[in-house]
């Protein structure tokens, strides 16, 4: 028998080709576009479709804001440009580009998908994202990118620290961050061990105060660029023995050269970056950390894993050297209070506290994402996702969409994380 010769017409890639035609059916007129290769699980599909509805109208805005596409119109897109600029580890176009790598911060959730996440929502300049557990500051990293303004709360000081230094690095040139010395910064904190403060995280009280600190008279976010590269190679020491002196050197040296080359890009895009402030407080209670009501546009957040997952522990190095008091954290922070059975239902009280805040901070018709998944704690597991749309439609939520994202790998023993799509009505 004769093996007939399969023909492939030239210029199609057949991997990307089938989920393209799903993602354009139901689009109302012929639009030109290309996913990036590595494009393959369904969530991602789901999301590229998503947001190429919200705004196939307009491709030529579409290019400097698309998450899952590498042309737009013939046009490289700026996602391609940005993800080009790689960190540490990473792998493809999701996630570790840019400032998101700086720092090892534990479950952070992948930049692309929340860029894709604020397109379906539709959020336009002059429009406001919030993220009520920031974290280590991704969702602020990404709306800035597409110039949306953003809002980051976190009850954990070091998290809003962490998150105003990725945000703010994207303002900066590499001249002003080669203004201090790397061993002259690197020993300047290797001696002030445990003798800054809570409320003042990002400076140290000397550095004001005497000529003799390098980063007198520079501009504060220099400092603070310098006091996270201490903080990265203490948490490589920590947990991998990596050479301090090694670790601050490389990270800061790949930062700086990523930093370069983002300044040139900058200019070169005449890129326009969203506004962003981030605050120090409690998600159950926004409107006390200065959130207006009825002032957000959206929502993207991933509540923390900390009933599965103790964060305290993880950071402890971070907390010991910062002077930050982890038992004092400890009864702030979101799944960490209680013991056995008790911390679960405190963690549900909470949470629906925090639900009833997002509710009364967002504006009318706007949408709210949370990423969330079924943790496993003592040997049970939970319906963690369930439980939160059941909160959040009682407190008036209607549910939109349910979106299953694979983990590769594991976290906290989850196979799948959910994207929950809400709308306020």
């Amino acid at each position: 028998m004769t093996q007939e010769k399969i023909s492939l017409p030239r210029n199609r890639d057949y991997m990307a080709e089938p989920i393209l035609d799903w993602i354009l059916e139901g689009i109302p007129r012929s639009v030109n576009v290309k996913l990036f290769d590595d494009v393959g699980f369904i969530y991602e599909a789901q999301l590229a479709k998503m947001e190429l509805s919200s705004w196939w109208r307009n491709l030529d805005e579409f290019v400097k804001r698309a998450a899952y596409y590498e042309q737009v119109n013939g046009e490289k897109t700026y996602h391609y440009h940005f993800s080009d600029i790689k960190g540490k580890d990473q792998i493809g176009r999701s996630n570790q580009y840019l400032t998101h790598w700086y720092y090892p911060y534990k479950a952070k959730f992948h930049p692309q998908m929340i860029k894709a996440l604020i397109n379906w929502m539709g959020l336009e300049k002059g429009q406001k994202l919030l993220d009520p557990f920031s974290g280590s500051g991704t969702a602020l990293v990404e709306a800035r990118l597409i110039g949306i303004d953003s809002i980051g709360v976190d009850v954990d000081p070091f998290c809003t620290f962490m998150s105003k230094v990725k945000t703010d690095l994207l303002d900066l040139s590499p001249q002003q961050l080669e203004a201090v010395e790397f061993k002259t910064a690197f020993e300047y904190f290797k001696s002030f061990k445990g003798k800054s403060s809570e409320a003042g995280l990002g400076r140290f009280v000397e550095t004001n105060a005497t000529p003799k600190s390098p980063f007198h008279g520079l501009d504060e976010r220099i400092h603070d660029f310098y006091l996270l590269s201490y903080l990265y190679a203490l948490s490589d020491y920590t947990y991998i023995k990596r050479k301090m002196w090694t670790g601050f050197v490389e990270n800061t040296s790949r930062m700086i050269k990523s930093i370069r080359t983002f300044d040139a890009l900058k200019r070169q895009l005449n890129l326009q970056m969203g506004g962003v402030q981030v605050k120090n407080g409690d998600a159950r209670f926004l409107q006390q950390a200065g959130v207006g009501k009825e002032s957000i546009d959206g929502i993207v957040t991933s509540p923390p894993y900390s009933i599965a997952v103790d964060y305290i522990a993880l950071d402890l190095h971070t907390f010991k050297y910062l002077g930050i008091d982890p038992q004092g954290l400890q009864d702030k922070l979101v799944g960490l209070k209680g013991r056995h059975q008790e911390r679960v239902r405190i963690y549900f009280e909470d949470m629906k506290l925090a639900f009833q805040s997002m509710y009364d901070v967002l504006k009318r018709r706007a949408y709210c994402a949370v990423v969330i998944g079924d943790v496993t704690f003592e040997g049970k597991k939970l319906s963690i996702t369930q439980k939160f749309i059941e909160t959040a439609e009682k407190i008036g939520f209607r549910s939109i969409n349910l979106i299953r994202r694979p983990i590769l790998g594991g976290f906290a023993r989850l196979r799948y994380e959910y994207i929950i799509l809400f709308q306020k009505p």
